[in-house]
């Protein structure tokens, strides 16, 4: 029997991050939420995810920040930016080194395609 993949969202929205996770977890994905940068720190530190989708623009610890964190930690972890934000684009995130960018509103079909295991 194959494991469960075990995914990170984190975002300082909860509408977004519900949506995302309700979607995967019916999928059969074990989700966890962060709402902020510090949360997903915490989580980070005590879990091993396949995957994390995180929103750049949140405040104190940005999704910026995250990406270093994420990579100490969890480097074998699929980094999933997502951002409503003008002038944050795919080339932008790809500079940061994730391995793929989500534009805001979410395209529910694009979640289980982006995870890619």
């Amino acid at each position: 029997m194959a494991m469960t993949k075990r995914i990170l969202v984190v975002d300082d929205e909860k509408d977004c991050c519900a949506l995302i996770s309700d979607y995967l977890t019916g999928r059969g994905y074990s989700v966890d939420i962060a709402y902020d940068g510090f949360q997903a720190k915490d989580l980070v530190n005590n879990n091993k995810y396949d995957c994390i989708f995180f929103d750049c623009n949140m405040p104190e610890l940005t999704g910026i920040e995250l990406i270093e964190i994420l990579d100490k930690k969890n480097p074998d972890a699929k980094k999933i930016m997502i951002s409503g934000y003008e002038g944050i684009d795919e080339r932008f995130a790809k500079q940061t080194g994730v391995d793929m960018f989500l534009s805001k509103p979410i395209v529910l079909k694009d979640l289980e395609r982006s995870i890619g295991i």
